[in-house]
């Protein structure tokens, strides 16, 4: 069935696009100064997973001006006003240059929609196929106006990139990211924007409900592991109390060593490391062959010693890395790690929540309007 998309008879000159792009990272701790000596590949996961690490070494492809019939409007649904949008008949084509919202369009069964994607979208299997337009950072302008899409899906952290394609006549919508309640509100974001509501209130539903279930679990908890999240050891880097993965610590029923600060993603001085002595902690995948562990101020924490050092799986599987409905693998997989004596009750939790969402998948959708601003 077509899709009804409503479009403003107004635009937003580039102007204004270029004076919503952000001054900097927004962060303390001198992002790009980090990023120096930090693999690419891992700079680039981290933005993928929680979109902390905006603007850190942009480089955008602007060899080209979008095509002509590209509005520079920024993209919103369910907010435009019927006096000044006209509304005009067919199926909506997206672009996604994020993962996590390239993952759940494929769980809204909606893939069908996406007619191009970043480098980096590899989950389901299925988005393989589809035409890849840029990175998490940056974008061919040129190849993207060849697809002539509707909008461009964007999530917190890509500011920067997303006033270029503004600039460029793309529209845009930037999805959050930031706390785990946004996984349902974006579910729900994307359903209306494909016409697919019912489904998406059923999926965002079963989310939260599992996510209340996991609560009651680890509210059982007698303690509360202290958790050093390792994003990356060589510079030190961890999570800070406005980063994807402080709420989920907490969600877990852990505490966060560096919730104190205020960086998403600060670096970590190795002397208070030491201090702080974790409970447990938690290490990137690519880390896992490293002999760090052995030399100091490693072999000195009690996490080592006790053997409470836990890699997490690769980038591809990893199931805390993107805010989508695999956030119940990752949620399962950490409040186990934390909470060793509740793995029986996490165990059937999981499996009833893998259970519910692929429920929700199969649910009829109900064809509603869709709004483009």
């Amino acid at each position: 069935m077509s899709q009804k998309i409503r479009m403003d008879s107004q635009d937003q000159t580039s102007t204004d696009a270029e004076q919503s792009a952000p001054k900097g990272s927004g962060q303390s701790g001198g992002t790009s100064a980090v990023t120096e000596g930090f693999p690419g590949t891992r700079l680039l996961q981290i933005g993928l997973m929680t979109a902390g690490l905006a603007g850190a070494g942009l480089l955008f492809n602007s060899g080209s001006q979008a095509a002509p019939s590209q509005v520079n409007k920024p993209l919103e649904t369910g907010r435009a006003s019927p006096s000044n949008t006209k509304v005009q008949t067919r199926p909506i084509r997206l672009v996604s240059l994020a993962p996590s919202n390239t993952e759940l369009l494929a769980a809204l069964g909606a893939t069908d929609h996406l007619v191009g994607v970043c480098t980096y979208c590899d989950y389901p299997q299925q988005v393989s196929s589809i035409t890849r337009v840029g990175t998490f950072v940056s974008a061919n302008l040129e190849r993207l106006a060849r697809l002539k899409p509707d909008a461009v899906l964007l999530v917190s952290g890509q500011e920067h990139l997303e006033a270029v394609l503004k600039h460029n006549n793309f529209r845009t919508l930037v999805l959050k990211n930031n706390h785990l309640n946004d996984i349902g509100l974006n579910i729900k974001e994307l359903a209306r924007l494909v016409g697919k509501e019912g489904k998406g209130e059923a999926l965002a539903k079963n989310l939260e409900d599992s996510m209340d279930s996991f609560h009651n679990i680890i509210g059982s908890a007698k303690r509360k592991p202290r958790v050093f999240y390792c994003v990356w050891p060589k510079p030190l880097m961890t999570v800070g109390k406005n980063s994807f993965l402080d709420g989920v610590i907490t969600a877990c029923g852990g505490t966060n060593i560096a919730s104190e600060l205020e960086a998403a993603y600060p670096s970590y001085n190795a002397e208070k490391l030491l201090l702080a002595q974790p409970d447990v902690i938690i290490m990137p995948y690519e880390a896992r062959k490293q002999e760090f562990l052995k030399q100091s101020p490693w072999k000195n924490l009690k996490a080592v010693k006790n053997g409470q050092v836990y890699f997490q799986p690769e980038p591809r599987c990893d199931m805390l890395a993107r805010p989508t409905v695999r956030i119940l693998d990752g949620l399962a997989w950490l409040g186990e790690k934390l909470h060793p004596e509740l793995a029986s009750n996490l165990s059937a939790w999981h499996k009833n929540s893998q259970q519910l969402t692929r429920t929700a998948s199969t649910v009829t959708p109900l064809v509603t309007q869709a709004t483009l601003r």
